[in-house]
């Protein structure tokens, strides 16, 4: 894998763009679209309800805003909320097309955009192009972009679409990964590249779509490939040099997970010795998933990162009695070394391929009269948990949408409660499944507004018809032994915005 960077042409036509189009099966091609608020207005925002008062992100992981977006998330408590009033309720009907961007490429787009200083930067699915658009200038002409040539077999793993989720800024560099497995750092200003980290193998299916995120010096990236019976991993490379500093597994032996003496999960199920062996068949566990391929959080104070693991493989559950550790969970690690502080399972022994990779909102608030730290977290599952994010323990999981998969979620064990009557397995058709395997949420984030003390949640309302097969495990090849048949939920739409009092 080669990289190519080109510079600017002499002359950018922002009238050329093309308007993205989205159908189920297929994404046009991808535009980035800027908007100019035309009624030139400055005005301040709406004040803050007294109830949203007391619920904020911790100062450390969310500090003032300063105009960019430097991260996918915004910061690191994954708040994805600007502080920024020019534009509101008042003038956005005034809002005019200021200039077009195509990426050229058409499939899922799904990376947001970074704004840093007058520049904007792009990173487009497969081939991983990255962009850098002058926005001081009129219609943003092209800085200069990068080819990085990924090996075009690497489209043919990718389970779910060829997508990358974006990139990430710190120190003058853009941090980016690439479908083949690359890791690759940028000069910000020139689009020259300072180091390329060859961390996956697309020859066992692995693939890396993910957006990097940068803390304290170090890129935490994690791989894609649960469909494929990829191991799944998270990685922090040296911003520096790319060099790896830690890797830890999703399933496997304590070693290999970074499980030592300050491993203190809060529940029962997730104590043991090296459950990432034991909650499996014998040597399931080496092609069981457990893929990072979500978001990131971090908190300075606590100096822990928060994320999730993918769904464990196949997604038959019959051939994997067991719980499945460490899959469809979350973990607390320590930045500097990888070392697991906590784990929570949400979906022990996940039945319906639901991970557990999206988005943790970091936030402080006062719980029945005491001041936590919490996380909260619409899981795929279809239940929205606060968690308290310096021992796991689950405060609250309240289903955010048609559940019936599950029961609800034991506060005392931690453990969700399956519903039996939805249970599928080899030979066994079970309809009307719900949510999907795609969840009540999928990747697509959330976002926090300090101002009104609201989480804003786009998600799906499907449902399925599910029905386990017989599989094989071949590297390279997709390893799923479950047939799926995904239907609108009650009321016929496919998905659903929702404003949750937090």
């Amino acid at each position: 894998m080669k990289g190519m960077l080109h510079p600017a042409p002499a002359r950018v036509d922002a009238g050329q763009g093309a308007r993205a189009l989205a159908t189920e099966n297929s994404f046009r091609t991808g535009i980035l679209s800027g908007m100019l608020l035309a009624c030139g207005l400055f005005l301040s925002g709406a004040s803050e309800p007294a109830s949203a008062a007391a619920i904020a992100p911790p100062a450390a992981a969310a500090p003032p805003d300063d105009g960019q977006w430097i991260m996918p998330a915004k910061n690191y408590a994954s708040t994805r909320f600007s502080e920024l009033s020019e534009i509101n309720e008042g003038n956005v009907k005034n809002l005019q097309v200021a200039f077009t961007f195509s990426t050229g490429v058409n499939k899922g787009q799904e990376a947001a955009p970074l704004v840093v200083g007058n520049n904007m930067y792009i990173v487009t699915p497969f081939p991983n192009i990255v962009y850098a658009l002058d926005l001081s200038r009129p219609g943003a002409p092209m800085k200069w972009k990068y080819e990085p040539n990924p090996e075009p077999a690497a489209q043919g793993v990718a389970c779910c679409d060829v997508v990358n989720r974006g990139a990430a800024f710190a120190d003058g560099r853009i941090f980016f990964n690439t479908l083949d497995g690359h890791t690759i750092a940028l000069d910000a200003n020139t689009g020259k590249p300072i180091w390329n980290t060859h961390i996956g193998n697309i020859n066992i299916g692995e693939t890396i779509t993910m957006a990097p995120l940068v803390v304290k010096g170090k890129v935490l990236v994690g791989n894609s490939g649960g469909e494929m019976g990829v191991r799944g991993w998270v990685k922090a490379l040296d911003a520096g040099d790319g060099h790896v500093v830690w890797t830890a597994y999703g399933t496997g032996p304590d070693k290999d997970v970074l499980i030592g003496p300050d491993f203190k999960p809060h529940y029962d199920m997730d104590r043991g010795t090296d459950l990432g062996v034991t909650t499996w068949p014998p040597e399931a566990w080496k092609i069981g998933g457990g893929n990072m391929w979500g978001w990131i959080s971090y908190d300075p104070d606590l100096n822990l990162i928060f994320h999730g693991t993918g769904n464990p493989g196949p997604w038959n559950p019959d051939l994997r009695p067991g719980d499945n550790k460490w899959t469809s969970g979350i973990f607390a690690r320590d930045a500097d070394t990888g070392a697991a502080k906590w784990f929570y399972q949400w979906s022990p022994h996940d039945l319906h391929d639901y991970d557990g990779i999206n988005e943790q909102i970091l936030l402080d608030m006062t719980w029945q009269g005491k001041p936590r730290r919490v996380l909260v977290r619409p899981e795929r599952n279809g239940y929205l948990y606060i968690l308290d994010r310096t021992t796991g323990e689950v405060l609250s999981a309240t289903a955010y949408g048609p559940v019936n998969s599950s029961k609800g979620v034991d506060l005392k064990t931690g453990r969700l409660i399956a519903n039996p009557d939805k249970r599928t397995g080899t030979g066994k058709v079970v309809r009307d499944i719900c949510p999907t395997a795609s969840g009540l949420k999928d990747w697509q984030p959330s976002a926090f507004s300090p101002r009104t003390g609201l989480l804003y949640i786009p998600h799906n309302n499907l449902c399925m018809d599910e029905e386990g097969v017989e599989v094989n495990y071949i590297a390279g090849t997709p390893y799923v032994g479950m047939n799926v048949r995904m239907i609108p939920g009650p009321g016929g739409n496919r998905g659903a915005f929702t404003a949750w009092d937090v």
